[in-house]
């Protein structure tokens, strides 16, 4: 298999003799923030041989689809090289950024304005690990609302099918093609539902982002379940439907997931599924959306 054609910008770092050299070579905004995001103290000595890097470099670009290898796909070579474990950390905090530079695009994204609407539109997340009722809630806001909702696992099944899907870029993925899902409808004036785990606060945040930039509103609801054994129960005793993607998950994988929740620290509601019935958990996001029409804050 033949080396891809590395971009001008990165032959120069192909020609590093140490990882610290190489590192200290870089100039592209991309790769010197990648860098910058990773330890690189027990690397940074270590000696490159110039034809593997090349080759690994190459196998870099090549499985992120590109045809040119730039300066990104040059740390993730040398990674290859000398660390698999700082590059697995690498390649994830590439997708990352590369979300997070995307995200600008649809902050840029404006209303239709129409001269009938009645009020602003409005975004609900809710957000929860699984069993905690996301899922109902969102099916029954939909009637009431006649609004759409956009679950994450509803777009990862419709990508699993073509192979789209890699460790380092299925949550970056997933957040990215909700938020062009909502910026979308919130600029033809209409509410959306956002159901998905939701357990990174700077994803919670972009979705607020992009609705306000939009001029929607947003409200924020966190699905919980105090019951633990029923949420258990729910978990393991549902078959999903979803095409593309499994029927269930572990419970193993609902305890995980609680590990990775990070706190949500602007104003919310709780909906504990466990205290509360269906019915009164919709009504108070309705509620919610309510009080947003009538202060339009």
């Amino acid at each position: 298999m033949n080396d891809l054609p590395p971009h001008p910008v990165a032959e120069a770092a192909l020609a590093a003799r140490t990882v610290g050299e190489l590192v200290a070579g870089l100039t592209a905004d991309l790769a010197t923030d990648l860098a910058a995001q990773l330890d690189l103290s027990t690397v940074d000595g270590m000696a490159l041989d110039a034809g593997e890097l090349r080759t690994a470099v190459s196998r870099e670009a090549e499985r992120l689809g590109v045809a040119t290898a730039r300066q990104e796909h040059v740390l993730l070579g040398c990674l290859r090289v000398v660390d698999p474990e700082l590059l697995a950390e690498a390649r994830t905090r590439l997708q990352e950024r590369r979300a997070e530079l995307a995200h600008a695009d649809y902050l840029a994204v404006r209303p239709i304005a129409r001269a009938d609407a009645t009020r602003p539109p409005v975004t609900i997340l809710l957000a929860g690990v699984p069993g905690t009722g996301k899922s109902t809630l969102a099916e029954e806001l939909a009637w009431r609302l006649r609004a759409p909702v956009f679950s994450m696992d509803w777009q990862l099944g419709a990508l699993t099918p073509f192979g789209a899907l890699r460790e380092d870029n299925a949550l970056p993925l997933a957040e990215l093609n909700l938020t062009a899902s909502v910026a979308r409808q919130l600029q033809l004036g209409l509410d959306v539902i956002i159901d998905a785990t939701g357990h990174r606060r700077e994803a919670r945040i972009r979705w607020r982002e992009v609705t306000e930039s939009a001029g929607g509103r947003f409200v924020g609801a966190e699905c919980v379940c105090s019951d633990e054994r029923a949420q258990r129960v729910r978990v393991e005793g549902r078959a999903r439907g979803i095409p593309g993607w499994p029927q269930t998950v572990t419970w193993e994988h609902v305890v995980r997931m609680r590990g990775l929740w990070e706190s949500w620290d602007e104003p919310h509601l709780v909906l504990d599924s466990a205290t509360l019935l269906p019915e009164e958990n919709v009504r108070q996001v309705l509620a919610a959306v309510d009080r947003l029409s009538e202060t339009g804050e």
